[in-house]
């Protein structure tokens, strides 16, 4: 046994097993981890291309409109991605060939998860301006802006929208004043009927005093009781001695009666000198009542007098920076107190009731109507009458000027918006557009389903899929009611206009994609060149929608019903058409109004004069002809449609954030597909696993060495991979 082991023989193989060994155990694993990461390699590819396979099926309906959604159940799809998957992995190629790799797919591992759908108002938005960004329709929009500004109506817009706004703030602060004034000069009227009242009032008791004073002299009452003792006395002593005459009984018996008179007298003067003195406290408190009514009232009145001229100054600033116009020459009639006015008015009323308080005065201090005091008295209760009596007649003749000057504004003002009326009237008469069935909206089933009102309808889903408010309708609310707001109004769109052409935005993008995918009032009823109809050059055809001619009126508005939105957008229309008509106008205003000091009369004899014209073009407008936009105003010529004005108006609203559920909502409701189901990101999953040719157990020892992306069970390594597909 010593011998073997001290042995040499054999010692070259025992080397050679000791180092090929450790070299046949790396080649053995090396090999393995190269084949690991190939079917590594070879599942990730199997996943994706399965996820692929699956985002091909796309919904052909819904791409027809640009958009790209998965059109298949989640059963068909997770069928597709098995199958696929399957299908490209080696494992799965006929058993007769040799593979250096065997990846088999692992039974029921595989996945299909929907991330995104069409319903997100992000994803939906992402798709629209993929899909417009390539589409000529979106020059078109380019070209409207560009034509307005190059044809120069920047500026008479900017002009238009400010005279309106200084217009109204204007006639707000006269309207105010004259108010103002009215209270004070009904106040004032008041005062002067009170103090001619008390004059003559006063006057006659003062006369009665004097003569109470005159006939009882100097006596007291004290005095003629004691005297009346006496005679009475007297009397009975003569009557008890019969002794007596009878002329000195008579005589006594007279100046009895005398007395008693005198004793009345003073009673009824005492009396009434306290019920005057009284009286005259209390009809100064009623001055005085009166001065407080009339002081605040022209205070009122001096400070809109003032905001008055300083809004006329600005105007004449504005109007210079802007150019000559004569439109704004009526702010140089307008009627602008001068302080003097509200200084001498004052003035009279507070010396009024200074001169009554004097008079007040004197009253308390006489207690015997002397013809010194009675003097005194009188020329007290002149005073305050006389200075009452010239106020009145000098204020008189600048109050009758003023309201005689007001209520021929108010008559023309008046007149005016009788005008516009009528139009108004005649307008709303005219809207139409909207399909009826016994007396009733013909599209109220299809309403019910996109608004929903007993259930929930596509608009509220869609809403609530992005976490927004579900209320129906819009903030853009246009009418033909009144005849001023619609004027006013009308011209505030002109500012609209002008900001929002000023930058372009994604919107753009959103509201061209609307134009062109869905219908409106005059689809099928404009002409191209030729004299024919134009046709759609998109892969559906709006016109055959089952909401017709109304689509794109529903997405700026949002109303349950064809007449709301058809009305809405007819009343936007008008307003737009009325406010280019009265800038018109203003361009060359009557120079009788001018004079009268009104800027609203010259806004509104202009809105008059447009309304006419804005109505007829209305009627061109409704028939799909094109109207020029202004002759007067843009240095070219300018035509547009009502196509023209939809896409103005979406402009002007485009941050309307309901417009994207109002499209989903349509989208269902035309092709029935439900775009919470139209998956456009998904993500699919699927396991593989591999045969590990030499030591399994060799590999396992790298599983939690982070080297190997396999799990090894048994002699083969499991893989899952994950992949994210998104349209």
């Amino acid at each position: 046994m010593r011998t073997f082991i001290r042995s040499e023989r054999g010692a070259v193989s025992v080397y050679l097993i000791m180092i090929i060994v450790p070299i046949f155990l790396f080649q053995a694993v090396l090999i393995d981890f190269a084949r690991v990461k190939l079917a590594e390699k070879e599942t990730e590819s199997a996943v994706k291309a399965a996820a692929r396979s699956v985002m091909s099926s796309f919904d052909t309906e819904l791409q027809a409109m640009g958009l790209y959604g998965l059109g298949i159940s989640q059963e068909k799809s997770e069928d597709i991605f098995r199958t696929v998957f399957a299908n490209n992995l080696s494992g799965q190629v006929s058993s007769g060939a040799f593979h250096y790799v065997d990846t088999k797919p692992v039974a029921h591992k595989e996945r299909v998860t929907p991330v995104y759908a069409l319903a997100s108002h992000v994803i939906f938005e992402r798709q629209v301006l993929e899909d417009m960004k390539i589409k000529a329709p979106i020059e078109f929009t380019l070209e409207i802006t560009d034509k307005f500004r190059k044809t120069g109506t920047k500026a008479p817009f900017q002009l238009g929208s400010q005279f309106s706004k200084e217009a109204a703030g204007g006639e707000k602060l006269i309207d105010q004043r004259e108010k103002a004034l009215d209270e004070a000069w009904h106040s004032s009227e008041e005062l002067h009927g009170k103090t001619t009242l008390y004059h003559t009032y006063f006057q006659s008791r003062i006369s009665e005093l004097d003569d109470l004073a005159a006939q009882i002299g100097i006596h007291t009452v004290e005095e003629v009781r004691n005297e009346i003792v006496q005679v009475e006395s007297q009397l009975q002593s003569i009557l008890a001695s019969q002794q007596a005459l009878e002329e000195q009984a008579q005589a006594l018996s007279r100046k009895l009666n005398e007395l008693q008179n005198l004793l009345q007298l003073i009673i009824k003067y005492a009396a009434l000198l306290g019920a005057t003195k009284l009286e005259v406290l209390a009809n100064a408190k009623e001055i005085g009542r009166l001065q407080q009514s009339i002081e605040p009232a022209l205070r009122t009145a001096k400070q809109r007098n003032e905001e008055i001229r300083a809004k006329l100054v600005e105007a004449s600033s504005s109007s210079q920076g802007n150019g000559t116009n004569r439109v704004n020459e009526v702010f140089q009639h307008v009627s602008v107190m001068g302080d003097d006015y509200f200084y001498t008015y004052q003035t009279a009323v507070a010396s009024i009731s200074a001169l009554f308080a004097a008079f007040q005065d004197k009253v308390a201090s006489v207690q015997l109507y002397t013809a010194k005091n009675t003097n005194k008295v009188n020329l007290a209760n002149d005073a305050y009458w006389s200075e009452s009596n010239a106020f009145y007649g000098k204020q008189t003749i600048l109050e009758r000027s003023r309201m005689d000057r007001k209520g021929a504004i108010a008559a023309n003002k008046n007149e005016q918006r009788n005008k516009i009326q009528t139009i108004l009237d005649q307008a709303k008469q005219s809207i139409g557009g909207c399909k009826v069935v016994n007396g009733q909206n013909g599209d109220g089933e299809l309403y019910e389903r996109l608004q929903g009102s007993a259930t929930k309808g596509y608009y509220q889903k869609y809403r609530e899929a992005n976490a927004q408010d579900t209320t129906i309708g819009s903030e853009i609310a246009y009418d033909l009611e009144k005849s001023e707001p619609v004027s006013l109004k009308a011209m505030d769109m002109l500012e609209v206009f002008n900001n929002a052409a000023e930058s372009m935005r994604n919107e753009l993008y959103v509201n061209e994609f609307a134009l062109t995918k869905f219908n409106y009032r005059t689809l099928g009823l404009e002409m191209d060149q030729a004299g024919k109809a134009k046709a759609s050059n998109e892969r559906i055809d709006p016109s055959t929608h089952a909401l017709a001619n109304q689509e794109v009126e529903y997405l700026l508005y949002g109303f349950s019903s064809c007449a709301a939105n058809i009305s809405t957008a007819y009343a936007e229309m008008f307003a737009f058409r009325l406010a280019i008509r009265i800038l018109e106008a203003l361009l060359d205003p009557k120079k009788e109004l001018l004079h009268l000091g009104s800027p609203l009369l010259v806004l509104l004899a202009a809105a008059a004069e447009g309304a006419l014209i804005a109505f007829q073009d209305m009627t061109k407008l409704v028939k799909g002809e094109a109207v020029e936009l202004s002759a007067k105003i843009t240095i070219s010529a300018l035509s547009l449609t009502y196509k023209d004005y939809l896409r103005i108006f979406m402009l002007m609203h485009s941050e309307n954030p309901k417009l994207l559920a109002r499209m989903q909502a349509l989208i269902e409701l035309e092709t029935g597909k439900d775009l919470m189901k139209a998956a456009t990101y998904i993500q699919g999953n699927a396991s593989s696993d591999v045969k590990l040719w030499f030591i399994p157990q060799m590999m396992k020892l790298l599983d939690g060495s982070g080297l190997l992306s396999c799990k090894v069970t048994g002699n083969r390594c499991q893989f899952t991979s994950t992949a994210a597909i998104a349209y």
